[in-house]
């Protein structure tokens, strides 16, 4: 080659590496200039960015970055060796960092992991970094570049409703009501609580259906009519079958869910609160009955008693005036009689006697000796057996009441028109309980008048003369003394009392 070809060469060899160099110079100022752009949105963008480059082992961070922490938005991040390990809170530290190593050592391309990192106040932050790899032909990672979100307000409201979720599932399954879901076409139940199956009395299962506990369809109906109308029933009360049979009292209200074809129910079991309610309606009613009857029968007597009076004074024959006192005896007796059982009545609320060893051979033969002169007892038989051989213990006032009363009674109303009339009384005392058996063939009760007899003021038969309360302190009494009493009576041919009454001597041994 000639000295001229070898200049020219030369020549065009430098000319291509000046035109080289100005595409280079010219591909870096456009480069500056990108870069100018992406740090100018870096820095106004909600997201903090950052950039990893491997093969240099440079981390690089956005401002917005470095201000989500708390950090210096100049802070140069490269002061500190492992800058985003020293920021994770402890509880995330073993799991993310074991899933950067196994991500760098695999070969995907998308990172993406949620933890906590400190903030400069001492508070901690939700960040969500996602990423994005660069991996050469073998897979071998040589930058990682991606963007952190604040998701830290996403997750407190997250936690808020798990908490709240929480906090409702515990109230549902505590409730101290019955709580539960159905389906409002089909019926089924979708979702219950504890206290719901509790009230039903069944253990919990699938596929029960209220339907299975509607006292009637007439009521279903009513429960489905009253949602289609206002989408919502509440505070209804309503008879309902558990699942033995038994008939229990409810105090119920629903929300209709039309959307969802979903009904949700809260349930009350008021069946004792019901029972009181009916109880008190009967108690003010025995109390109107009592004032009633019991000033009727108060100022009868007296009346009788000032009328005597009166006739007292006006007449002058002895005799006549004789039978007067007779009479205002007797009404006096009368009326001594009413107020000792107004007072039995009163305390039979109001005391607890302690119990204490009873004969009761002893106690029936007082009560016959208190009241067999009473009356006209002419050709009266009364019998008493009495198989004692264990100890009985109980309230002895309250037997006393019960075997005068009846006692009195059978004789009272004994049959004059009977050849042989009779009063048999049997004991027979055991561990458990005395049972007294008290038969005679006297006037008997009228069928229709037996469910009565223990009411209070009824009087059983036109012949009667008393108050018509003794009975009904008799029921009364046991009652309180946790005993029963069984009738059978038949009119005109006799009547049987059953008194069963608990022997507390060998239960109050063995506690």
């Amino acid at each position: 080659m000639s000295v001229s070809e070898k200049l020219l060469e030369s020549k065009l060899e430098r000319d291509r590496e000046k035109q080289e160099i100005e595409r280079l110079r010219s591909k870096l100022a456009n480069l500056q200039e990108r870069l100018e752009v992406y740090e100018t949105a870096a820095d106004g963008a909600n997201d903090g960015l950052w950039d990893w480059d491997f093969t240099k082992n440079k981390p690089f961070v956005s401002r917005p970055w470095k201000t989500m922490v708390g950090l210096d938005p100049d802070y140069d991040v490269t002061q500190i060796d492992g800058l985003w390990e020293s920021l994770l809170h402890p509880d995330d530290f073993e799991r993310c960092t074991k899933y950067f190593s196994d991500f760098v050592e695999s070969e995907n391309t998308f990172y993406r992991q949620e933890f906590r990192l400190r903030h400069t106040d001492g508070s901690y932050r939700w960040i969500l970094s996602k990423g994005k790899a660069i991996r050469d032909d073998n897979g071998k990672l040589l930058r990682l570049s991606g963007s952190h979100t604040d998701i830290t307000d996403r997750k407190e409201a997250a936690d808020a409703v798990v908490k709240s979720e929480k906090k409702y599932k515990s109230l549902f399954e505590n409730s101290l009501v019955g709580m539960f879901r159905t389906d409002f076409k089909t019926g089924e139940v979708l979702d219950s609580n504890e206290k719901f199956w509790e009230i039903l009395g069944v253990e919990k299962y699938e596929g029960v259906k209220t339907v299975d506990f509607y006292k009637s369809e007439k009521d279903r109906q009513f429960v489905i009519d009253l949602v289609k109308t206002t989408g919502r029933a509440e505070n209804v009360e309503l008879e309902i079958k558990r699942h033995n049979g038994d008939l229990i009292w409810v105090l119920f209200s629903i929300q209709h869910y039309p959307d969802d074809g979903i009904l949700e129910t809260v349930l009350i079991d008021i069946t004792e609160s019901k029972s009181n309610l009916l109880e008190l309606q009967k108690v003010n009613f025995e109390l109107d009955s009592f004032v009633y009857h019991a000033s009727h029968d108060l100022r009868s007597p007296l009346r009788s008693v000032l009328g005597l009076i009166d006739l007292y004074r006006l007449e002058d024959t002895p005799k006549v005036k004789e039978q007067c006192i007779e009479r205002i005896e007797g009404s006096i007796k009368r009326l001594d009689d009413l107020v000792q059982e107004l007072l039995s009545i009163s305390r039979n609320d109001r005391v607890n006697d302690s119990h204490s060893e009873l004969n009761l051979l002893v106690e029936i033969n007082n009560s016959i000796s208190s009241y067999f002169n009473a009356t006209d007892t002419t050709d009266l038989s009364i019998v008493a057996k009495v198989f004692h051989d264990k100890k009985l213990m109980t309230d002895g006032t309250r037997l006393r009441i019960i075997l005068n009363n009846i006692i009195s009674n059978a004789i009272k109303y004994r049959s004059f028109s009977k050849e042989e009339p009779y009063i048999k009384i049997e004991a027979q005392v055991n561990e458990k309980e005395a049972v007294i058996t008290v038969e005679d063939n006297g006037e008997g009760i009228e069928e229709s008048k037996l469910p009565h007899i223990f009411d209070m003021f009824y009087r059983a038969t036109e012949k009667s003369t008393g108050s018509g309360l003794g009975l009904y302190i008799v029921k009364k009494v046991a009652d309180k003394l946790g005993a029963t009493i069984e009738v059978d009576s038949v009119e005109l041919e006799g009547t049987t009392f059953k008194i069963v009454v608990p022997n507390t001597y060998y239960s109050e041994k063995e506690s």
